[in-house]
């Protein structure tokens, strides 16, 4: 996943959160913002895992066993 990709969906839960916070009640938008704040971090886990797993896959293409963890891949 991108930077871009991820950027756009923790905005997108940002988005819910804050139209959240307009439309529901107190109880309903703290459900709501745990929600959110729990795909977001269900979201940034996951890009995190997938960007180390392509530089494994990249330095194991490379022949080494180095891994460089500030690696961009798409």
């Amino acid at each position: 996943m991108s930077t871009t990709k991820l950027a756009i969906g923790l905005a997108g839960y940002a988005a819910i959160a804050i139209a959240a916070y307009f439309t529901l009640e107190r109880e309903t938008l703290w459900a709501v913002w745990v929600l959110m704040g729990g795909l977001a971090l269900k979201t940034w886990v996951a890009s995190q895992q997938l960007r180390a797993q392509h530089a494994a896959q990249a330095a194991e293409r490379r022949g080494t066993d180095e891994i460089d963890a500030h690696e961009h891949q798409d």
